[in-house]
């Protein structure tokens, strides 16, 4: 991990960069204020479900703004931040029914939580909330307070977005019947569809599309966040197989018993002895997977050096996107701000 800049461990707030914790709050309450409009227990839990998150994607909306030279009153922005933050929540929601998780954001999952309600229907149940959600998204589009050309500008973003993502978790699921795959290139481009694109590049490239008209800023913000993106998935990676979980939040070890293909998984069956390979293939994707059989899957991760070979993968990423930045026609708190969170993206430890 590189040195961060002084500037990078500087508190959210202070005067060499933006406000994101004004950029939290203020998400927060266009959510809320969405969610006043929607009565009902459905509305109820669907509130529930997009509390608690780190809201990533609306901060970089809103910073892309900035950066995009966008005026300092940043509602339109803002207002696409919260959309973003209802996409999010209701991708989750598929997210966990797909891959079975039991929690999230240290509640039981939606599904879970239906299914005790109404045993034998959770799951249907949360699919269609996840997709009310997805659509009340759009609902908070339309309800921005945007320009027809600024609405204009940003309906193919949106629309790429959301078709690279739901193809990236079709080629993840597949993917993970086909048993163990070894091709780190493919692991990483679908990880670049399902997260990393969705998660980085598309929030700036948003914020930047709206605040001006100019390609320059958008075309810059790319070149930054798609190297970024990639370390983002790959720290989440290493988060889930070997971060502590009071720390990170993630129930470790559940990527290895989904059978996740990970770059981990990825570095790991290219480069793993018989032995080795007797271990993972006794233990990964099995749903069933004890923590000690955990523990051996994660001792041969160790032993191959896995761990060090994606750290290093991090760090050549986030140099990239840092070499990108200083290239970007970005200048004062917002240039700041995303040098501050290239590090926290790609070094969080939650």
């Amino acid at each position: 991990m590189p040195k961060p800049l002084s500037s990078t461990t500087a508190a959210p707030g202070t005067a060499d960069g933006l406000d994101l914790d004004r950029i939290r709050d203020r998400t927060a309450d266009i959510v809320a204020e969405f969610f006043a409009t929607r009565t009902g227990p459905l509305a109820r839990l669907l509130r529930e479900a997009t509390e608690g998150g780190k809201m990533f994607r609306p901060v970089l909306c809103t910073v892309g703004w900035h950066a995009a030279g966008g005026p300092p009153a940043d509602e339109p922005a803002l207002h696409l931040g919260a959309s973003l933050e209802l996409f999010h929540s209701s991708l989750l929601i598929h997210d966990d029914i797909c891959d079975k998780a039991g929690t999230r954001r240290g509640r039981p999952a939606l599904h879970r939580a239906l299914e005790a309600e109404y045993p034998g229907a959770g799951t249907g149940l949360a699919m269609v909330a996840g997709d009310l959600l997805a659509c009340w998204h759009q609902e908070v589009v339309d309800r921005a307070p945007l320009t027809p050309g600024q609405l204009s500008r940003i309906r193919a973003v949106l629309a790429q977005m959301r078709h690279e993502v739901f193809e990236g978790q079709y080629r993840e699921l597949a993917l993970a019947q086909q048993g163990p795959v070894e091709d780190l290139d493919q692991i990483l481009a679908v990880a670049r569809a399902k997260s990393g694109n969705y998660s980085v590049t598309w929030p700036l490239v948003l914020g930047s599309t709206l605040a001006s008209a100019d390609p320059a800023a958008p075309s810059a913000l790319h070149r930054y966040a798609v190297p970024l993106g990639e370390a983002f998935q790959l720290r989440d990676d290493l988060l889930g197989t070997f971060s502590d979980p009071e720390v990170s939040g993630k129930p470790v070890g559940d990527d290895l018993r989904e059978g996740k293909p990970t770059a981990l998984l990825a570095l790991a069956w290219s480069t793993a002895d018989p032995g080795q390979r007797r271990v993972l293939r006794a233990h990964v994707g099995r749903r069933d997977a004890t923590e000690d059989q955990i523990a051996e899957c994660q001792a041969v991760l160790g032993a191959l050096g896995v761990p060090g070979r994606v750290e290093s993968m991090i760090d050549e990423r986030y140099e990239l996107a840092v070499e990108a930045l200083e290239q970007a026609p970005v200048t004062g708190p917002a240039y700041t701000t995303l040098r501050r969170l290239a590090v926290r993206l790609a070094y969080r430890d939650n």
